[in-house]
């Protein structure tokens, strides 16, 4: 401890006299307990240096003696009498849990000088002071040093806040460039401003005065330099333009791909090749392949590639090609060729890792036989698997509709085709025009009113447009009414329940549906969807697995199970399940979204901005634009945000979470305007789709934050309060619920919120890059929330 402080010793304008245990100021004289002003002794030592607790309790009380609240105590009587505040210290800043630091140098109150007048009669000559004593004199060290510090303190300030503010990039460069510019000009001023009357004069009176002289030169050389350099700069930018920088490219990464595992007893059916080129040979290959992949999916144990994945292939596609894609063991592929009314078809099965054939058959019928064919192929295929049909089950026994006409067979397949295209008011008129002319044909058509049922439901998830319910409602009961046993009447039925919310009619027409054929890969996922929606957590992820195993290079499978495990939180398990789905459909624009998504919850922004962009490759998309706009506005781009997230409302302009998304960035942006704008369209769209499903709590939440952001905040509270109450255990629903409340004003109850959604898996790092949470940054709660670490 410096033994000339217990002399005496000034804190700024304050006089300490340890000897006496007296501050005095302004404010008059204070008296301080000893053990106070040994703390402040030991601060003083050390002026501007962290000094810990165990420290300053050895040297005060002694080692193994003393106590935090004995120490805290003490310091708080030194800031009584300094008249100090801990939350906003002027002369000792608590480190929290590490100890305190005394932020003014102490000036020895026996250091006075005589004034020294530069050019007076009887005073010194300027010759007689050397360059560095005069510099010293005239406080440009001084002011140099406070330059230095404070124009760093600015350029930090301008990169860390102004990133946080949203601030345009090129506000941090004029600060740079200004605090620069403004060192000379404070360097001049501090040397000019001493100069009066003619003299150069430099005073010393009291500690006191002389440390108030110098902060105002200080202060009106740093401040007036600032000031000065601001115009300069501004000047120079509007003239010449300052330095622009160029938007960062996003790290390219390689992204991993992973392969699904290949099962026993996995089979695929590849498009057979049409040889002549007709029109009605592609219908009747395409049926063959089809009914023989409807028929092999049902025999028990047998793991059948869907038709969409297999038609990803082109006939006769290479052994490997068909493995690395479909994932199975064996697969069957062939030729159909038609000369006059003769039908003749190759069929051929084959072993994927090897390469070899297993059987190869050829028949040569007449047209009408057609049917015949085709079972005699599912028949041979099943006799040669590695799969035993359980007692009393026939090849025969695999199918549920009775044949048509070969007529009503033409045109119904040419509608399956048509209701496979992408969904619009043309492929429905389509569509539906084929399986009528199949019912005109032959009315007891079950499979064509089957059909027409499947375009209704279709249209109305495509589409959005009510009027499809009731129609596809009249057509899915005619079909059961001819045949109850059509598993793709329930699964359709399922789909319109689930998509109208009525998730106990739903179930039931799935399990209907599964009564009937236990591999309906449709009716799994619906299940699996509708039991998330239940918060029926584990029997929703042990439907969708099963689905997965089934359709072993089902890419669509893989989705559905990795947005499950997205939506419950589960985001390293959601990509694992993303990298299937792109291994398998490597140019599946969906599943990149997907994988973006879910790497950017991690927090992994270089593999997201990879995937995303991936799947804008592959083609440019609401989603796509969404996805990106998204991960922009995480990442501070709000002005690529606002412009992907316009394309993306502009591609889909009744999709209410695309306006709602570009309303979260233009008012991060500071336009607020046209921020409440586009909130006002996204509730009047999102109350639209409750209207028909008023029990989805992710609309809800959806609704809520929109109301949040236009200040309805008593509906918003409702509307959370209902969807917590139908999905208690997703993530999403308390991160809602946080940003809700604090938009309200209520910062402990938003805090709450939080911590149960990052303890339900919403990505901690997520939540500290959420600028909608910026008013928390600063909290020691939220910094221990998001602290990753």
């Amino acid at each position: 401890m410096n033994s000339d402080l217990l002399q005496g010793f000034y804190l700024g304008d304050v006089l300490i006299e340890p000897l006496k245990g007296q501050v005095s100021g302004p404010a008059g004289a204070q008296h301080i307990p000893p053990k106070a002003v040994e703390v402040l002794l030991c601060l003083a030592s050390d002026p501007g240096e962290l000094v810990t607790r165990n420290k300053l309790l050895k040297a005060v009380w002694g080692e193994g003696k003393g106590s935090q609240e004995a120490l805290g105590h003490a310091v708080s009587e030194i800031r009584h009498a300094l008249d100090d505040h801990a939350d906003d210290p002027t002369f000792i800043q608590t480190l929290p849990k590490r100890g305190y630091r005394l932020i003014i140098k102490p000036e020895l109150a026996a250091d006075h000088s005589a004034s020294v007048v530069l050019g007076a009669k009887g005073g010194a000559h300027a010759g007689d002071i050397g360059l560095f004593e005069d510099l010293q004199r005239r406080g440009v060290f001084e002011t140099a040093v406070a330059y230095l510090i404070l124009g760093w303190l600015l350029i930090q300030i301008a990169d860390i806040v102004f990133a946080q503010l949203y601030l345009p990039e090129w506000t941090a460069t004029f600060v740079t460039v200004f605090v620069i510019a403004g060192f000379p000009i404070a360097i001049s001023l501090s040397w000019y401003l001493e100069f009066r009357d003619g003299r150069a004069v430099v005073d010393t009176v009291s500690p006191a005065d002389a440390r108030r002289r110098r902060f105002g030169r200080t202060y009106l050389s740093v401040v007036g330099a600032l000031a000065l350099a601001a115009v300069v700069v501004f000047v120079y930018d509007q003239s010449f333009g300052l330095p622009e920088a160029k938007q960062p490219a996003m790290l390219a990464v390689e992204l991993p791909v992973q392969l699904p595992p290949i099962l026993d007893n996995s089979f695929a059916v590849l498009p057979f090749l049409n040889l002549d080129g007709g029109k009605e040979t592609q219908i009747f290959a395409d049926g063959l392949v089809d009914d023989v992949i409807t028929q092999l999916s049902r025999v028990p144990g047998l793991r059948v590639a869907s038709r969409g994945d297999s038609f990803t292939l082109a006939p006769n596609s290479a052994s490997r090609e068909v493995r690395d894609r479909l994932r199975v063991a064996m697969y069957l592929e062939g030729s159909v060729e038609m000369a006059a009314d003769r039908l003749r078809v190759i069929v051929q099965m084959i072993d994927s890792e090897s390469g070899f054939h297993v059987l190869s058959r050829k028949f040569d019928r007449t047209r009408e036989d057609f049917f015949d064919i085709r079972d005699e192929i599912t028949s041979l295929t099943v006799a040669n698997v590695r799969v035993a049909l359980p007692p009393g089950l026939r090849s025969s026994s695999l199918k549920v509709i009775e044949d048509p006409t070969l007529d009503a067979y033409v045109l119904y397949r040419q509608g399956i085709e048509a209701l496979r295209q992408p969904m619009s008011m043309d492929a429905v008129a389509s569509a539906l025009g084929w399986f009528d002319g199949a019912l005109a044909v032959d009315p007891e058509y079950a499979a064509a009113l089957a059909g027409k049922c499947a375009v209704y439901v279709k249209a109305y998830g495509e589409m959005d447009d009510s009027s499809f319910i009731a129609k596809a409602q009249s057509a899915c009961a005619t079909a059961l009414t001819l045949n109850p046993n059509l598993d793709i009447v329930h699964t359709a039925l399922g789909d319109l329940h689930s998509s109208t919310g009525q998730w106990n009619d739903a179930e039931v027409s799935y399990q209907k549906a599964l009564s009937i054929d236990p591999s309906n890969v449709e009716s799994l996922t619906g299940l699996g969807i509708i039991y998330a929606r239940q918060q029926r957590l584990d029997e929703a992820e042990a439907s969708l697995r099963k689905a997965v195993d089934i359709h072993p290079g089902d890419s669509r499978a893989f989705n559905r199970l990795g947005t499950f495990l997205f939506q419950s939180g589960r985001f390293a398990e959601a990509v694992e399940q993303f990298q299937y789905v792109v291994g398998l459909q490597p140019t599946d624009m969906h599943g990149y979204g997907n994988l973006g998504a879910a790497y950017t919850l991690l927090g992994n922004f270089p593999a997201a901005a990879a995937a995303h962009q991936k799947a804008h490759d592959i083609e440019p998309t609401k989603n796509s634009y969404s996805n990106l706009g998204l991960l922009h506005y995480y990442m501070g781009n709000l002005d690529a945000a606002i412009e992907s997230l316009t394309s993306a409302v502009e591609l889909r302009p009744n999709d209410h979470l695309s306006k709602s998304n570009l309303g979260d960035a233009l008012w991060i942006a500071g336009r607020e305007d046209e921020a409440r704008r586009e909130f006002e369209k996204a509730e009047a769209l999102v109350e639209s789709a409750l209207q028909v499903n008023p029990n989805d709590p992710f609309s809800m939440m959806d609704l809520a934050w929109i109301r949040a952001m236009l200040d309805k905040h008593d509906s918003a509270r409702d509307l959370m309060d209902r969807a917590r109450g139908m999905a208690p255990d997703d993530p999403y629903t308390y991160y809602y619920d946080g940003m809700i409340f604090l938009r309200a004003g209520d910062k402990e109850a938003a805090l709450d919120a939080l911590e149960i959604a990052a303890d339900k898996g919403y990505s901690r790092l997520m939540l500290g890059t959420e600028p909608h949470l910026e008013e928390l940054r600063n909290d020691a709660r939220f910094a221990a929330l998001v602290n990753t670490n």
